[in-house]
């Protein structure tokens, strides 16, 4: 089974600010404007007002030592941002790392922020072996990196196929995040599967299964997955569900009812069919009423037997329909049915086929007391191979 990797859609988006949050310095008051006004237009979105006030402000910041190093560093950050929303990602990893040569005694708060930034640009880029770098670089300066950190270091290592490395990752990220996004569990599922640890991998299926219930395709790869993880009742059980849901189709609805009766289930696969004939009822399916009449005939469920046998017979209109009905109403002792059923199979037959039906049906009149009928039939076969049969039921009937 092919992992999809879903998770790498919300990789390159991932927002997170540092715990340690940026502590500026005393900035002026002109500083302090100038700083929120540039906010601001990034804020409201105004991208051209946003490189005309930051260019000047980062090229010539004023100032003590200390306020140009952060007043460059914070700008750094807003033009970066600026140029990722115009899509110019290389002039905004361009930027950061411009500010990051020239950080010098930058606050460790603010310098964290500078590579958090970058790291996501390099994600954004594709650029996922340099942005693990800088991720670690950043690492070492933390104090605590929270779930979103690890998530991102297990989602950058998967993308570099460094599945054995990404796993404690991304299990550390799940066990500190109370709610993790479908994006998250998706990556254990990924790495599980490649690693070929499928119970783990059909579990967190599970899990991503219970948030989004809706999905039609999370139920079939659950089911592949319990397959692999060789939990079969479960994945009948995923798969049943999925049904029910309306999220099989018509061809996968076939293949689960096959499965159940291969599994000894015959009535829950009785029940699949039936709904399958349920939702498809203009179509031409005499080899799912075929199937439907095989799984009822497993069950211990007589009229429903009866039923499915009866439809495939009218649909079909052929010889061995209509014997199979008429020989399980035989020996279920349903006279009347039985006779009925070889009633609309005679014309259908000839020669010793056709004397071996009057015979069935013959016996089934003695046995509903039709002796009058059952004679009329064994006189008929005295000229026939059945002659001797007929004969014995003949003076059985004369006994009496």
């Amino acid at each position: 089974m092919k992992p999809r990797r879903h998770w790498a859609l919300g990789l390159a988006g991932l927002i997170m600010i540092s715990s340690l949050q940026a502590q500026p310095p005393e900035l002026t008051p002109r500083q302090y404007e100038e700083l929120t006004n540039l906010g601001d237009a990034l804020h409201e979105q105004q991208l051209d007002q946003v490189f005309e006030l930051g260019h000047p402000l980062y090229e010539n910041p004023r100032g003590s030592d200390e306020q140009q190093v952060f007043v460059r560093a914070f700008v750094a950050r807003v033009l970066a941002q600026a140029y990722q929303q115009k899509g110019d990602l290389e002039a905004a990893s361009k930027i950061l790392e411009d500010a990051l040569s020239l950080a010098g005694d930058l606050d460790q708060q603010t310098l964290q922020a500078l590579r958090w930034l970058l790291m996501q640009v390099l994600t954004s880029q594709g650029e996922y072996a340099e942005a693990l770098n800088q991720l670690e670089v950043w690492w070492q300066d933390e104090e605590e990196p929270g779930a979103q950190a690890h998530y991102l270091r297990s989602a950058l290592l998967a993308q570099l196929e460094q599945w054995q490395q990404a796993e404690p990752w991304v299990v550390t990220a799940l066990e500190l995040k109370s709610d993790p996004s479908d994006s998250w569990r998706a990556l254990a599922v990924a790495i599980y599967q490649h690693l070929e640890k499928w119970p783990q991998a059909a579990e967190h299926q599970a899990k991503r299964l219970e948030v989004n219930p809706e999905r039609p395709r999370l139920w079939n790869q659950l089911a592949q997955l319990q397959k692999l993880a060789e939990q079969p009742e479960e994945a009948l059980v995923t798969q049943e569900l999925a049904q029910r849901r309306g999220y099989l189709s018509s061809r996968q609805q076939e293949a689960l009812g096959r499965e159940l009766v291969n599994a000894g289930q015959p009535l829950r696969a009785a029940k699949v069919f039936e709904q399958l004939l349920e939702e498809n009822p203009q179509q031409k399916q005499i080899e799912r009423l075929r199937l439907a009449a095989q799984a009822w005939l497993q069950t211990a469920q007589p009229q429903p037997t009866a039923a499915a046998l009866l439809r495939l017979a009218e649909a079909s209109q052929s010889e061995e329909d209509w014997r199979r009905l008429a020989d399980w109403h035989f020996s279920q002792g349903n006279w009347e049915e039985a006779i009925q059923a070889w009633t609309q199979l005679k014309p259908r037959l000839e020669g010793e086929a056709l004397a071996e039906v009057e015979l069935l049906m013959a016996n089934a009149h003695i046995e509903l007391q039709n002796y009058e009928k059952a004679r009329a039939l064994l006189e008929e076969l005295l000229e026939t191979s059945k002659a001797t049969a007929a004969q014995q039921w003949i003076n059985y009937l004369d006994a009496l």
